[in-house]
C-alpha cells in the first residue's frame, strides 16, 4: 500500500487560521481587505467558491501587498484547476512575507502535488524555521510525503518523527510511519504506531486492512479479531473488507 493512497498531502484551508495579521497602524483598505479575506476563507471552508473568489477578488484590489490574500486566492484558484494563477498568488504571498509559515506550507504542497517535490522542500523547511508556526506537524508530515514520492525514505522517517514529536496524537504522521514500517517488514515497530492511529482518527478501510496484515505478521490474533470486526461493522462493502473474507 503506497503511502500515496493513505492521504493527500495536508490540505491549505486546515492551515488557515483564524487571524490575518495586518499593520499595527493599517490603513482603512488594509482593514477592509483583511476583512474580506476573512470571508473569503469562510467561504472556501464551506465550498461555496463563487462567494470566496468576491470575497478574495476585493479583498486583492483593496490591498494588492496582502500575503493572506494572496495565499487564500492561490487556494481558491487551485480549487478551481487555474494552476498557473494559483502559482503565481502562492509566489506572490511567500515573497511579500517570507516568514508566513502557513504560506509557505502551502506553497510547498502545491507544488508537490504538481511533480515538483524536490523544490517543494524548501518551501517546507521555510515553514518550520519559524518558532511561532503553530502547526508545524502539517509541514513535517507534508514534507515527508513529498519525499517518499522520490524515494528518499530515511529523510522521510525523521519529518514523520518530528511531526509526531510536535503533536503526539497526529493522525496522518502516525499513519504514515506505520505504513513505512509495515512496508520495511518492521511489524513490530510499526504495530504502536498504527494502534495509536486507530485510538486518535476516523479508521478507514484501507488503515485497517494495513493494521490486520500488520498484525497478521505478529501472529497477534486477538488484535487481528477486534480489527476485523471493526472493519465489517464499518466498511462491510469495502474492498478490503472482501480481501480479508479471502483469507478466512
Amino acid at each position: 500500500m503506497h503511502i500515496r493512497k493513505l492521504f493527500w498531502l495536508l490540505a491549505a484551508i486546515a492551515l488557515i487560521q483564524g487571524c490575518v495579521a495586518v499593520n499595527p497602524q493599517p490603513s482603512k483598505d488594509e482593514k477592509a481587505s483583511a476583512i474580506n479575506v476573512q470571508l473569503g476563507i469562510g467561504y472556501l471552508r464551506q465550498n461555496n467558491l463563487d462567494l470566496a473568489s468576491e470575497k478574495l477578488t476585493k479583498a486583492l484590489r483593496q490591498n494588492s501587498n496582502s500575503a493572506a490574500a494572496h495565499n487564500a486566492y492561490a487556494i481558491l484558484q487551485e480549487r478551481l484547476l487555474q494552476l498557473d494563477k494559483a502559482e503565481y498568488h502562492y509566489e506572490r504571498a511567500t515573497s511579500l512575507d517570507p516568514e508566513n509559515a502557513q504560506a509557505a506550507n502551502n506553497y510547498g504542497a502545491f507544488l508537490c502535488r504538481n511533480g515538483r517535490e524536490l523544490e517543494s522542500e524548501k518551501y517546507f523547511l521555510r515553514a518550520l524555521d519559524n518558532p511561532l508556526y503553530n502547526t508545524p506537524e502539517y509541514a513535517y508530515t507534508n514534507a515527508a510525503v513529498c519525499l517518499l514520492r522520490v524515494k528518499q525514505t530515511k529523510v522521510a522517517k525523521d519529518y514523520l518523527r518530528k511531526a509526531i514529536a510536535s503533536k503526539n496524537d497526529f493522525g496522518p504522521a502516525l499513519l504514515a510511519l506505520g505504513n513505512i514500517l509495515f512496508e520495511e517488514a518492521d511489524y513490530r515497530r510499526a504495530k504502536p504506531f498504527l494502534d495509536h492511529y486507530h485510538l486518535v482518527a476516523q479508521p478507514s478501510a484501507r488503515s485497517l486492512w494495513l493494521a490486520i496484515r500488520n498484525t497478521l505478521e505478529l501472529d497477534s490474533g486477538g488484535d487481528v479479531d477486534e480489527l476485523a470486526r471493526r472493519l465489517e461493522r464499518e466498511f462491510p462493502d469495502s474492498e478490503e473488507y472482501k480481501s480479508w473474507l479471502k483469507i478466512q
